[in-house]
């Protein structure tokens, strides 16, 4: 599986991760599709001790602030298994390659954290109008205390 970023994996740091849907297909589209990407982080949480910081689950992509445990596999396993457990869920393939960036600053964490929470404002998306109001992102968690998945807040202080 490729890579756009050719850093070097290091366990015990949070990455901000890419991937998307073949053709840009918009299939997470419903509480249906995307309950089996909660059902994935639930999976890396349990099995891994991975913590979920921050996400959006766009209809067609997912941007994922993921902590990577001590514990865990490599982050291209755990790519790799995700794009085949939901292919297979969704009947559908994924681009090859994904994206991702350590976090190496408090700055670099809330320029992604706000780029996941803002990208369904967009005007090319227009799915809401305030972050918070979408119900697939992480956005009413850090916003409101409360979300449809519980995300493990990262506070700086």
């Amino acid at each position: 599986m490729a890579i756009r970023d050719k850093t070097p994996f290091k366990p015990d740091e949070v990455y901000f991760i890419t991937f998307t849907i073949l053709d840009w297909e918009r299939l997470f589209i419903d509480d249906t599709s995307c309950g089996l990407v909660f059902k994935w982080f639930s999976y890396m949480e349990k099995n891994y001790g991975n913590k979920i910081h921050g996400y959006v689950i766009m209809p067609n992509h997912i941007h994922i602030l993921l902590y990577i445990s001590l514990t865990s596999p490599r982050l291209s396993t755990l790519i790799f298994n995700a794009k085949r457990f939901l292919a297979y869920e969704l009947k559908c393939l994924f681009e090859p390659r994904y994206d991702s960036l350590i976090i190496q600053s408090r700055n670099f964490f809330l320029e992604k954290l706000n780029y996941i929470h803002d990208n369904p404002c967009q005007e090319h998306w227009r799915l809401v109008e305030k972050p918070e109001d979408y119900r697939y992102s992480s956005a009413s968690n850090y916003i409101l205390e409360k979300g449809v998945y519980p995300v493990d807040l990262l506070d700086f202080d």
